[in-house]
């Protein structure tokens, strides 16, 4: 299994299309047609079970999760892999990820659909913090992984759990309200193209240092 979506030349430029053409949509125009027809139904959900399970779900992408867990993998994975540069590189790009999405949020100012201060609902909207941060923090947990173990059917469960994980995260924002769908959807694209430049940044550095 040699094959990473990150090494896709058609699936980067489908997420720098995505992220363009979204961030185009809403800084042109009060509310992208995505978001007039998904919004009606997100409504309904209020007070349902579903919210309540997504409530949690959304807990999962949480700075407060997903800084202690990532220590905690990158000593772990460090003391099984050996791999230095790796685990100082994993909590790494989830920091800059995060503050990327930060500086995206401050240039384009979207105003959230509603406002959730307990479940990190606050500041501006556009993309969503918790979908970009998923896709970094999980998608380099995956990658890391995949290169370290051995079996195939053990590689191909991970990334199967690990896309389902992040994507339901990312949605979570979108059932309680606190995102519109189109910041969802961008923050998987933001997310992807920082997790693909920094799995090929890691690339070079660790061919250099093992080449010395």
């Amino acid at each position: 299994m040699k094959w990473y979506p990150y090494n896709n030349l058609v699936i980067i430029m489908s997420a720098i299309f995505i992220a363009v053409l979204l961030t185009v949509r809403v800084i042109t125009t009060d509310m992208p047609v995505l978001d007039e027809w998904s919004s009606p139904f997100v409504d309904t959900l209020q007070g349902t079970t579903l919210f309540v399970v997504f409530r949690w779900i959304t807990e999962l992408g949480s700075g407060t999760f997903i800084a202690p867990f990532l220590v905690v993998f990158a000593v772990t994975y460090y003391y099984f892999s050996k791999n230095l540069i790796a685990s100082i590189m994993i909590p790494l790009g989830a920091l800059l990820g995060y503050r990327a999405n930060h500086w995206i949020k401050i240039l384009i100012e979207r105003e959230r659909p509603s406002l959730l201060p307990e479940a990190e609902g606050v500041g501006f909207s556009f993309p969503s913090g918790h979908a970009m941060g998923a896709m970094i923090a999980y998608g380099l947990v995956i990658h890391f992984l995949t290169v370290y173990l051995k079996n195939d059917n053990t590689k191909l469960t991970l990334q199967i759990v690990g896309v389902v994980l992040i994507v339901l995260i990312g949605m979570s924002r979108y059932v309680i309200r606190v995102h519109y769908l189109t910041d969802v959807v961008a923050g998987f694209a933001f997310g992807f193209l920082f997790l693909a430049t920094w799995i090929g940044f890691y690339n070079r550095i660790n061919n250099y240092v093992s080449n010395k």
